[in-house]
């Protein structure tokens, strides 16, 4: 599968509820008339995480993202192509600071490490890699080192998106810079699960091994209200 994610803010200025109410019946409708696609995913931050969650504080940096997939390369660079896509592009003004969007967006590998059912809460950590490491080393040590710590802990879920490269309004931009590593998403059954989860002592181990692979003064943590405008391949789900 090919894999984009467009982690996004809303213009200043705008009531909050109101552009992500556009977001979710407005534009993601948009996105169902492109094709080739094979799923569309919006996830709409809903609040922050405790700071024992292992993010520098207890506030949200971006108003949510969106996630969407294709059968391969070519079925991106296809879709890119079409109509469709570009009256997604011209709306996008109409809900997200595009400028800050396009620095924000990139190809991601997927790379299951819990591979259960998308439960209804859902938490994210977006986050970069610390200084020294190469993207190789980061990633290496993420999916080898840090993620299995969580497999010992009750998730239902838990994806790691790997960052590939940027992408911007028609496909693939090359070396253009991008804001961030990667991002970490776990599935909950409820907010009980998840605070059961943060407040173990695996946990704990997790968020001390943290600072061996993230700038955990950049890692941006956020509860999230998905809305699948087109249902995605889910493994294991």
């Amino acid at each position: 599968m090919y894999k984009v994610v467009w982690i996004a803010r809303y213009p200043s200025g705008m009531a909050r509820q109101e552009v992500s109410d556009y977001w979710a019946g407005h534009h993601g409708p948009l996105m169902r008339r492109v094709s080739p696609v094979a799923g569309y995913v919006q996830s709409h931050v809903q609040g922050p995480l405790p700071a024992v969650s292992g993010v520098a504080e207890e506030a949200t940096l971006f108003d949510g993202y969106s996630c969407a997939w294709w059968n391969d390369r070519a079925d991106f660079q296809q879709a890119m192509s079409t109509p469709e896509w570009q009256r997604v592009v011209d709306d996008g003004p109409n809900v997200f600071d595009m400028d800050w969007l396009w620095n924000m967006s990139a190809h991601i590998e997927e790379v299951p490490m819990i591979e259960g059912p998308a439960s209804p809460y859902k938490v994210v950590w977006i986050i970069r890699f610390k200084e020294g490491l190469t993207r190789e080393e980061g990633r290496a040590h993420w999916r080898n080192v840090h993620g299995p710590i969580f497999k010992n802990l009750g998730i239902d879920r838990y994806i790691q998106n790997h960052v590939v490269g940027p992408i911007g309004e028609e496909g693939e931009e090359g070396e253009a810079e991008i804001g961030f590593d990667g991002f970490s998403e776990c599935w909950f059954r409820d907010e009980r699960q998840f605070r059961d989860a943060v407040e173990s002592d695996t946990w704990a181990v997790a968020v001390q091994d943290a600072q061996n692979v993230f700038d955990v003064t950049q890692m941006w943590g956020a509860a999230l209200k998905e809305n699948v405008v087109v249902p995605p391949p889910l493994a294991g789900g």
